[in-house]
């Protein structure tokens, strides 16, 4: 039995066969669909619905409301995604709401329905729940940060999902007082009730979503915690921190949270999920969970937004092997301190002799922000880099992190005015945990490259040039080598990421 999809394609053959044979010209549309929110220059809603499917999408970008009625009307277009702050004031200007929408009051997805009316949906809440496997929600007390539209499709997912307690926590008291609590799923639930972050009573969550735009780029390294010096150590009842931001792919919300050892999941997945089903409504498809899809766009995304970056010692190789990796994967390849010296137009050993190391560690976090804001490229920090907390954070925020470990006794000091005046032992022992710390994963660098094995002809000889230009050919054989395994680890380790995502927490 057809597909409605195929059956819609069979309906069109039909009409086109008929026009053609009594002459008529034929014209053919092309759908658009597109993204309509207060800021999306950043999204990657465009990227990913190139990936699921074969129509155009436009980011539309309004700075208020008043024009929001006009664009739903544009001509060409048959549906749009909805997005903050726009989620809730949609309603207004449509004719028809799914049963979800109603229940939720947030719409992120519009149809334009045949006769042209316009139909609100929310897919929100479906990617939500495809971030969790059902067990690590029911009979859980859960905590939403935010009380816009993204919230209110939490507090769907999660009843839906069983959750014992849902919460939802304001900035605003006096909002948070005026806000109607959404009605119950099934009488057995509680109400969400509203708190101030300021309130205890959230704070024995088991469940913590960020439901507020708060660290979203290029607001990067913020938390909705940080303006009431809430620390997670307080929240000890923490079992998982999910954030619905995709763009840092980790906020400092969720970094937080994983040095208090709480498990954490981006919005990437909700994201991909929602579009999705956002997709199959527009199409008329029905709407089946495509698990293979949804996994190889969140590779692909992933790859294309996370740079690979090394840390450890100075002299550990990172530079070269970094390098060597760029041009492995075709990727930009930026070397931090030779930005920081090319800026400055001197040495890195001479800034620190002429200004301070503070001085240069300055320069160093500036570049730092500047180059890993960015995406898609290779990235060798100094070996100091990691020592500042705000740095560590910068690095972690959008890229996979490689701890490059080189034993003491091989490290290169030549150069390197804190390897020699503190010695590179003295160094090790300093940083070694703080490497190991934001790593996602380590490669240990043992090997001399370019160390020939001893011939068996001990007779044969080879004139200087040619022996020269046989080490150097074995040197770029070995770190070509080892570069092409630290790829493969960071390709691997994306896989793990989207096997967590998108099959969901615990699956």
């Amino acid at each position: 039995m057809r597909n409605s999809v195929e059956a819609d394609l069979m309906k069109l053959l039909a009409a086109l066969g008929e026009k053609q044979a009594s002459g008529q010209g034929v014209f053919i549309e092309e759908k658009k669909y597109g993204l309509i929110g207060g800021s999306v220059s950043h999204s990657l809603s465009k990227k990913l619905h190139g990936l699921i499917g074969g129509y155009e999408y436009k980011l539309i970008e309004l700075r208020d409301s008043s024009r929001l009625g006009e664009v739903l009307h544009m001509a060409g277009f048959y549906g749009f995604n909805i997005t903050n702050p726009y989620k809730e004031i949609v309603i207004e200007h449509l004719d028809e709401l799914s049963e979800e929408a109603l229940d939720i009051q947030a719409v992120n997805t519009v149809k334009v329905m045949p006769d042209g009316k316009l139909k609100g949906f929310n897919t929100d809440y479906l990617g939500l729940m495809k971030l969790f496997k059902t067990e690590a929600v029911t009979g859980k007390k859960v905590a939403i940060l935010g009380t816009g539209g993204a919230s209110l499709s939490a507090v769907y997912a999660m009843k839906k999902l069983g959750a014992d307690e849902i919460i939802r926590v304001s900035r605003n008291r006096d909002k948070a007082d005026s806000l109607v609590q959404v009605e119950e799923i099934d009488n057995s639930q509680k109400l969400s009730e509203i708190y101030n972050y300021e309130d205890s009573d959230w704070r024995d969550a088991e469940i913590i979503i960020n439901a507020t735009p708060v660290g979203m780029f290029p607001d990067n390294g913020k938390s909705p915690l940080d303006a009431y010096d809430i620390n997670w150590e307080c929240l000890k009842q923490t079992e998982m921190a999910v954030d619905l931001i995709y763009n840092p792919h980790r906020t400092k919300f969720m970094q937080d949270a994983e040095s208090a050892g709480v498990k954490t999941i981006g919005g990437l997945g909700m994201l991909i999920w929602q579009g999705i089903y956002a997709r199959d409504i527009w199409e008329g498809r029905d709407m089946e969970p495509d698990y293979s899809l949804a996994a190889s766009v969140m590779e692909r995304l992933l790859r294309d937004q996370l740079n690979l970056v090394t840390v450890g010692m100075p002299g550990s190789g990172k530079s070269s092997i970094s390098r060597q990796v760029a041009l492995a994967m075709k990727r930009k390849f930026i070397d931090i301190d030779r930005a920081v010296a090319h800026e400055e137009g001197c040495a890195i050993n001479q800034i620190i002799e002429k200004s301070g190391v503070e001085a240069f560690r300055n320069l160093e976090s500036k570049k730092l922000r500047e180059v890993c804001a960015r995406n898609h490229q290779v990235i060798a920090t100094g070996g100091g880099s990691i020592l500042k907390e705000t740095n560590r954070e910068i690095i972690r925020e959008n890229s996979l992190v490689i701890y490059i470990d080189r034993p003491t006794k091989l490290l290169a000091t030549k150069n390197r005015p804190l390897s020699q005046g503190k010695g590179v032992y003295n160094l090790y022992r300093e940083r070694a945990n703080l490497y190991h710390g934001i790593a996602d994963i380590k490669v240990n660098n043992k090997y001399r490259f370019g160390r020939e094995k001893r011939m068996a002809d001990e007779h044969v000889t080879f004139n200087k040039k040619r022996e020269a230009d046989s080490k150097q050919s074995q040197y770029m054989r070995d770190i070509r080598r080892f570069a092409r395994s630290v790829a493969k680890r960071y390709k691997l380790h994306i896989r793990h990421i989207v096997e967590r995502d998108i099959y969901g927490i615990g699956r």
